[in-house]
């Protein structure tokens, strides 16, 4: 018998799966967060260079 509150291991793998998914989409957005920013420099030293 489990205590009350504990996961099986079927949960737990789920859990892992889940927060495994969640990392793998926050790694993502930064990614796209970097290159826009990356980006939005490359432009403003772009327009400097042409004022």
């Amino acid at each position: 018998m489990r205590p009350i509150g504990s996961t099986s291991d079927a949960e737990s793998a789920e859990f892992d799966r889940m927060k495994q998914e969640i990392l793998e989409e926050v790694v993502r957005e930064l990614h796209k967060v970097k290159d826009e920013i990356i980006d939005a420099i490359r432009r403003e030293l772009t327009r400097m260079g042409t004022t």
